[in-house]
């Protein structure tokens, strides 16, 4: 399946710049405009890629338990798109997104640092590959 309409473009790509840049709140509300106008059976991965994004904004907030359940929500759904979903590869944010939650899921978690924390960047293949 692919994005279709030059307003699903532009909304993906600003939603994943927001993602990019760590406004992980605005990347929610603007890939959430997308999702709901989006009705291919592929629809979950912004979904996926939206939960992820709640994820770190939970993680910042220091909600913890937020951010495991998010980042297995979003996680699996993902996952099931890896490692490229619409000319975005998506194996950094699993990667990091697996790497946290075996930290929160471990016996370090209250010791977790948000300044030691790698953000992870959905790169466009598509737009790498055109340089």
């Amino acid at each position: 399946m692919a994005i279709k309409t030059d307003r699903q473009k532009e909304l993906l790509q600003k939603g994943i710049g927001e993602f990019n840049a760590t406004e992980y709140f605005d990347c929610h509300e603007t890939l959430e405009e997308l999702w709901k106008d989006y009705t291919d059976p592929d629809r979950d991965a912004i979904q996926g890629i939206i939960q992820i994004a709640v994820g770190y904004y939970h993680l910042r907030r220091g909600n913890q338990a937020g951010t495991l359940k998010l980042f297995e929500r979003g996680g699996a759904r993902v996952e099931r798109y890896a490692p490229v979903w619409q000319g975005l590869d998506l194996s950094a944010v699993l990667q990091e997104v697996k790497h946290l939650r075996e930290i929160l899921q471990g016996p370090d978690a209250s010791k977790l640092v948000l300044d030691n924390i790698r953000f992870p960047v959905i790169r466009d293949i598509q737009a790498s590959n055109d340089c």
